[in-house]
């Protein structure tokens, strides 16, 4: 079998296909038997054998009973899941870039949950975060992007995969694990392998896998109770977290563990902070005003803006001043357009509830079964559009058409409302030389988007207002006015669509130490993954248009697949100071056939300070059930300037999808002389073949060929396709040094990455484009060139304290300006650096109470201002790449009983 990925057609039988792997099948379900089968043994045979008769009975002797009070005899199971590999072991391996936050360190990180901890780590960027929610009818899942690749990031929790975000969409990048449903208070470490891990994990590890562990044990009951205050007050956040456990394992046979958190988040608008409140923006270049525009509109409440008799837009204050007055744009020669933005969600209102319980129950001495569960709702409101429904409302003698908002109205505001479910059962154990873990798990996301407020019942075409209303503001409005407005609300919630997405899986894996060398053991681990994936869309709203409408613009679907596969590894020393490791995996997918990948290890240690790693491996990312679909979205017009004529723009999901292929390589180093001083570096290189994605519309337009290809019957189809590939090379870093000193142990602490690389193929050209520290120009990402954070902390018995310095280096941009006029204007700028500044401190005031506090953005540094527009909505901003809630205080107290 040659080393690499390899896609076939299913054009043989499945047994005939898969043949090459009988006997690791084989091999794998026998090993499946032997746990079960061996952890319901309660007896011997040969206990059960010897017959009890009452002369044994008779003659026996009794030795005088003493109780001692002993723990519950149980073998302590010290191999676990490590992160990338299918070998059960002590503790992660050292030849893997393997970033670990542990339990402490997420204490001294002041981080309120697990999406702002993962997402302020340097090796992530181009992630899907809250702010990104606004304006788009996809909805807000809250993402990690290992090295800025989301949809290439796996996220595990315990090792085991999550249902994707619920709503899943025929064009796109959906196939993500919404971070927000599980609860930090009940992790204990995240394991964060920066190498690709597909030949242990199969699909979406093409960049790396984030493995979410949680707590083994919890005594007792604890309440934990938060807030954060941004400034300006705005955006403010309460939670309460609950804690409860019994049991402990080796002593009692059992454990139980639970976790329930409640919070809540109050919304940001734009016009809350200065960066975001404009919808346009101008500069001053060579005399001329050149805008940026984004969200504005004509008509207001008072009206300023009219149409003549001629049916000329004009505005009285221009008129007397020859400008726009305040909060209004002459993007027009002659007239004035308002702000929009102000009101539009910076930041939604969330609303969060969680359950996640655990347990463990000993069967026997070498045998444990596992359980948990995992269910949650978390609801994100957002003002999309900071557009009012509107009237023209006429003058006394009808000269003049006033245009005038009907703020009474109100702005529209969508929901996301979210739901999941998640349940595991497992055992793990040892039998003959074996460790074992095996699970079977069942998860489902749901998702409703839903518009709640804003809505008409009925056209505004029959409401009469008199002109009076023209003038005034809207809190002026007489009762009888807004009586006339009241017969248009619609106070009940329109479902605009729901989906869902659902996962069931069952996991196996074996390992043991296969023989003994005079450098070690040689250790063998095989594992067996099954799943069966569903994902499932519907439009409610457009039940009741026509068919053809419903397929072109919404169409419902619904669609499921199922996949299993082998994989094997094997671990051996080649001498006393290096090893090697080889993995091979076989994917056998319903819908697309079947994959093979393969991945090769490196480790030597000539010293006991100095480690050296290497690592080769091929990939793959299986194309989302959505993108396989033939359907066809309608997702809004556009303006073809050769045939003036406006073209809708139509996405098509693409059955002959091929998945993504990658290769990957990582060469490094680690010095550790001592526990004081620790430090290392990987560099690292990722090429991906076939990128899932669709040509532009100015890619079809602008070429002749294309236009001639995908422009049919007036209509712009975008397809999905595999188009060409991307290379992506960077360099991870870490230092920390630990020094005792006379008021505590003071730690220092550097991570950070360097991107030297990152080129994608423009699909017409064939040409390699960087988008390191670039970003508009047709991007929708773009690639810090630095990001690193440096962090310090002073540990003493009863406190810590400390700062962190986080920065992201600087970019160009690129955009089109427009004046007032029509012209254009190719715009190249320079988005400066940035950086901010945390401190935070815990005190453990008695053993039962413990007080942290933090301030976040201590100096209230605001991100620079952005003129290109690349995902957000909103101008000036992108929420992606900072944080503009500036400087928030944060407290939190805890209690145990």
């Amino acid at each position: 079998m040659a080393f690499g990925p390899r896609v076939k057609p299913m054009k043989q039988s499945f047994l005939r296909h898969t043949r090459p792997w009988a006997k690791v099948t084989a091999l794998g379900v026998s090993l499946i038997l032997t746990p079960w089968n061996q952890a319901m043994a309660q007896t011997t045979a040969s206990d059960q054998d010897k017959p009890i008769t009452s002369e044994a009975l008779a003659d026996k002797t009794y030795p005088p009973v003493q109780v001692v009070d002993t723990p519950l005899e149980y073998r302590q199971f010290e191999r676990v899941e490590i992160t990338g590999s299918a070998i059960l072991a002590k503790e992660a391996k050292q030849a893997l870039p393997l970033q670990i936050i542990d339990r402490r360190e997420i204490e001294r990180s002041g981080a309120t949950n697990l999406v702002e901890l993962i997402q302020r780590l340097p090796v992530m960027s181009n992630f899907s975060e809250l702010g990104s929610v606004t304006g788009t009818l996809s909805g807000g899942p809250e993402t990690a992007a290992i090295h800025g690749n989301q949809s290439g990031t796996l996220v595990l929790l315990n090792g085991r995969r999550l249902p994707y975000y619920g709503s899943q969409t025929i064009v796109g990048e959906r196939a993500v694990v919404d971070l927000n449903f599980v609860p930090l208070v009940a992790v204990e470490k995240i394991e964060i392998l920066t190498d690709g891990a597909s030949s242990r994990y199969g699909s979406d590890a093409v960049a790396g896998v984030i493995n979410i562990i949680t707590k083994s044990e919890q005594q007792g009951v604890g309440i934990q109770v938060g807030g954060t205050l941004p400034q300006g007050g705005h955006g403010l956040n309460q939670s309460v977290n609950l804690s409860w456990g019994k049991g402990r394992l080796q002593r009692d046979g059992y454990n139980l563990r639970a976790y329930f958190v409640a919070e809540t988040t109050e919304a940001v608008l734009a016009k809350h902070r200065e960066v975001s409140s404009q919808g346009a923006r101008s500069l001053q270049i060579d005399g001329n005003t050149w805008w940026q525009k984004a969200n504005y509109g004509q008509y207001s409440a008072p009206a300023k803006n009219y149409r003549d008799a001629q049916g000329v837009l004009r505005n009285d204050y221009f008129l007397r001043t020859g400008q726009c007055e305040t909060g209004w744009y002459e993007l027009y020669r002659g007239e004035c357009d308002k702000n929009t933005q102000g009101n539009m969600t910076l930041y939604p209102k969330t609303d969060k509830q969680l359950l996640y319980v655990q347990g463990d129950k000993v069967l026997n001495n070498r045998w444990v079964l596992f359980a948990e569960g995992l269910v949650g709702r978390y609801d994100q409101i957002t003002v999309p559009n900071g557009s009012y429904w509107s009237k023209d409302v006429p003058n006394e003698d009808g000269s003049r058409q006033y245009l005038l908002d009907i703020v009474p109205l109100q702005l529209v505001k969508q929901k996301y409302a979210n739901r999941i479910h998640n349940a595991v059962l497992g055992l793990r154990g040892e039998q003959s030389g074996w460790d074992f873990v095996t699970s079977v798990s069942s998860g489902k996301h749901h998702v409703v988007r839903s518009y709640t407020e804003g809505l008409l019942l009925s056209r505004l075409t029959t409401l009469s207002l008199p002109p009076e209303v023209i003038g005034q503001e809207p809190a002026q409005y007489s009762a009888a006015n807004l009586s006339a407005i009241e017969p248009y609300r619609r106070t009940e919630k329109r479902v605009m669509d729901t989906g869902w997405t659902q996962l069931d899986s069952f996991n196996f894996l074996a390992s043991r130490e296969w023989m003994e060398t005079e450098n070690g053991p040689v250790g063998v681990g095989v594992g067996l993954d099954v799943r069966r994936e569903a994902v499932f869309y519907e439009a409610p709203v457009y039940n009741n248009a026509s068919e053809a409408y419903q397929r072109s613009y919404r169409p419902n679907f619904d669609a499921r697949r199922s996949n299993w596969a082998t994989h094997l590894e094997i671990t051996a020393p080649v001498g006393p100071d290096s090893e090697i490791t080889a993995a091979l995996r076989h994917d056998q997918y319903s819908d697309f056939g079947s994959v093979q990948t393969g991945k090769a290890g490196w480790k030597w240690k000539p010293h006991r300070s100095w480690l050296f790693r290497g690592s080769l491996g091929t990939g793959f990312r299986a194309p989302s059930l959505g993108q396989l679909l033939p359907n066809k979205t309608k997702i809004y017009d556009t303006f073809d300037y050769v045939t003036n004529d406006w073209l809708a723009v139509a996405n098509q999901g693409n059955p002959l999808l091929k998945p993504e292929r990658s290769m990957q390589t990582t060469w490094g180093m680690r010095f550790e002389p001592d526990q004081r001083l620790t430090m290392g570096a990987d560099l690292w290189q990722l090429n991906i073949q076939d990128i899932f994605g669709v040509l532009s519309v100015r890619q079809i337009l602008d070429n002749p060929e294309n236009r001639l290809r995908y422009v049919v019957d007036g209509e712009i189809l975008q397809p999905n396709q595999n188009l060409g590939k991307s290379i992506q090379r960077g360099l991870d870093y870490d230092v920390q040094i630990r020094q005792p000193t006379d008021i505590g142990r003071l730690r220092v602490t550097l991570r950070g990455t360097h991107m030297l690389k990152s080129v994608n193929q423009d699909a017409v050209t064939g040409a390699m484009l960087s988008n390191v520290a670039r970003s508009g120009d047709g991007w929708t990402t773009t690639v810090a060139r630095n990001q690193w954070t440096l962090s310090s902390q002073l540990e003493r018995a009863d406190w810590t304290g400390g700062a962190s310095l986080h920065y992201r280096s600087g970019e160009q941009e690129k955009t089109v300006l427009i004046d007032a006029d029509g012209q254009q204007l190719d715009y190249t700028g320079r988005v400066p650096g940035y950086w901010t500044l945390d401190v935070a401190s815990r005190w453990q005031i008695k053993p039962q109470w413990q007080l942290s506090a933090s301030v976040v953005n201590l100096t209230n540094r605001l991100p620079p201002l952005r003129m290109a527009m690349q995902v957000n909505v909103l101008l000036g901003v992108d929420t992606r790449y900072a944080n503009y809630l500036g400087r928030n205080l944060r407290v939190k107290m805890d209690y145990k009983f």
